[in-house]
């Protein structure tokens, strides 16, 4: 019968904050069988409604602070407040049906025509108009994290972020009710951002879309709200997130796994696999001089040092490929020739001051690239050979 229950409330319900609470209760069962038991069994407080024992006066100034505190403890104001100042009251005006109060110059400067994308009023002023907020909460559902709740963000379908490579689909629309997702973890002006393409392709308006990552290896967590406007049915919006680092730390070795959850009011919450690129990571601060580098390369053990044969890369020409590495934070050094083979010595810099020391030998024209690591952190080798393999092959 629990089952039954929860499974209607979870997936036959349009409610979602029905939904949200079979969730709750759903994780609870799941815990602690017992726990549950006591809280549903617990005492519960006698509700009574009193609000016909308040006298007319007291009742118009709740009706004119009603979506204040007033209104929940049923007191004046003045009672639990000290004013400072009084604020103007101006009155709305009121516009026609289908039209925004959002001021022109907002909607030109950064919202596209609506011939060339259909995009409600309510959308526009929404992108256009929100303030910072604390990052929501998912609830908890399977993802044990703390998010960090900096205010910065970034509005949607921002017309200054450059574009690249498609991103890679992480949530096809055959798996998420209709729901496209497409994200990856990108570097812009010093920062990490999470950029994301979000496609309905169902019948329905989907918004209220909300966004938590799992414990991960550096940490990263959301950096403000997700800021989706409404999704009509058929359209596509894209969203840049601010990410922030060391929030939400993972025991153990280091792994490029980010576990996502992505939630909206009409669908359950969707959860998929992501990958960490580490040269998202490294900071522009990375270049080091020749002899710093020959110092710090001669300071670090042998036990620092990890080698990998790389199959399947082809270096044709070194310029590209040191100018390719660049655009990625890793810095050229130095290079030599060693029989018919290139030698090149770039560094790179991790978050917190890690120093990536590296050397690579190839031999132009033929595959296999041979890449050697040294860094005090070398349990981050096989994240930066997965990386490098990634970047190389780009």
């Amino acid at each position: 019968m629990i089952q039954v229950v929860l499974n209607n409330a979870t997936l036959e319900t349009d409610n979602p904050d029905l939904r949200d609470r079979a969730y709750i209760y759903w994780r609870l069962l799941s815990t602690d069988p017992e726990a549950a038991k006591d809280v549903v069994l617990a005492e519960k407080p006698v509700i009574s409604d009193d609000s016909n024992q308040f006298d007319s006066s007291l009742l118009s100034e709740l009706l004119a602070n009603i979506a204040t505190l007033s209104s929940v403890y049923h007191k004046t104001p003045e009672t639990f407040v000290t004013r400072v100042r009084t604020i103007p009251k101006t009155e709305e005006e009121e516009l026609p049906e289908g039209f925004s109060n959002t001021p022109r110059a907002h909607i030109l400067n950064g919202a596209p025509s609506p011939t060339t994308i259909p995009v409600s009023p309510y959308a526009l002023t929404k992108q256009t108009s929100l303030p910072p907020a604390s990052i929501p909460d998912l609830l908890d559902l399977g993802l044990d994290v703390d998010v960090g709740n900096s205010n910065a963000m970034v509005p949607v379908d921002s017309p200054s972020a450059p574009t690249g490579p498609p991103l890679p689909i992480l949530l096809p629309a055959a798996n998420g009710q209709g729901l496209q997702i497409s994200a990856q973890l990108v570097r812009r002006d010093g920062k990490v951002f999470y950029s994301l393409i979000l496609e309905n392709n169902t019948q329905n308006s989907l918004d209220g879309f909300m966004i938590q990552f799992n414990k991960n290896t550096f940490g990263l967590a959301a950096g403000g709200p997700l800021q989706v406007p409404e999704l009509l049915p058929g359209t596509t919006r894209k969203a840049l997130l601010p990410m922030v680092l060391f929030q939400n730390m993972a025991p153990g070795s280091p792994t490029s796994l980010l576990q996502v959850a992505v939630k909206n009011n009409q669908q359950p919450v969707w959860y998929f696999n992501d990958r960490i690129s580490l040269f998202v990571l490294f900071t522009e601060d990375g270049k080091m001089e020749r002899d710093i580098f020959l110092e710090t390369w001669r300071s670090l053990p042998d036990s620092n040092e990890v080698s990998k044969e790389i199959r399947g890369i082809l270096i044709n020409n070194v310029d590209a490929t040191i100018e390719e590495l660049a655009s990625s934070n890793m810095f050229f050094i130095a290079k030599r020739k060693k029989k018919n083979q290139e030698v090149l010595y770039l560094s790179a810099k991790l978050p917190r001051g890690i120093p990536l020391l590296i050397e690579l030998t190839a031999v132009l024209g033929s595959p296999g690239v041979k890449c050697a690591l040294k860094t005090p952190s070398p349990e981050m080798a096989p994240l930066f050979f997965e990386a490098l393999e990634t970047l190389l092959q780009a």
